[in-house]
């Protein structure tokens, strides 16, 4: 894999808590690392549980003098600023899936998502096709994301 970046667009929700719906998707586990992947049409959704939301957590800073942290990614796993998790074999299809995404036409975009069949509270990083609903999210500023062989 040739290292390439792309451009992601960020947004936050207006108001605290809000979030639209992730929509129909089928649910993978990388059980090594504890990630719950969620795969669907034209988007892929991470769920944040509260290990992966402190470790994701600098993506989600808007007011940072030195804006959105470097993110690298490869398919062994993924480093965001100093900090890097390695993904298990579960994750596979998951880099895949975002690989697939990358290679098509137009931005793509990261937000904060739900699931009503999660419980309540839960949130799903989102990196999607679609743009979200301008009447709950406001755009931030965008975030770069390098493809590597190793995240190291």
């Amino acid at each position: 894999m040739a290292s390439a970046v792309h451009n992601i667009r960020r947004y936050a929700a207006y108001f605290h808590g809000w979030a639209t719906a992730f929509g129909n998707h089928d649910k993978h586990l990388d059980e090594e690392q504890g990630l719950s992947w969620l795969l669907g049409e034209e988007q892929i959704g991470l769920i944040l549980t509260p290990r992966v939301r402190a470790f994701l957590s600098p993506l989600f800073l808007s007011n940072r003098e030195a804006g959105p942290p470097p993110v690298a990614l490869g398919p062994e796993g993924i480093r965001i600023a100093d900090t890097a998790v390695r993904f298990g074999s579960g994750s596979r299809l998951a880099f895949d899936t975002v690989m697939d995404l990358l290679q098509g036409k137009g931005d793509l975009h990261l937000l904060q998502t739900y699931h009503v069949i999660y419980p309540s509270g839960t949130r799903i990083l989102t990196l999607s096709r679609h743009s979200p609903l301008a009447l709950v999210y406001r755009e931030i500023e965008p975030m770069t994301l390098r493809l590597v062989q190793t995240p190291a």
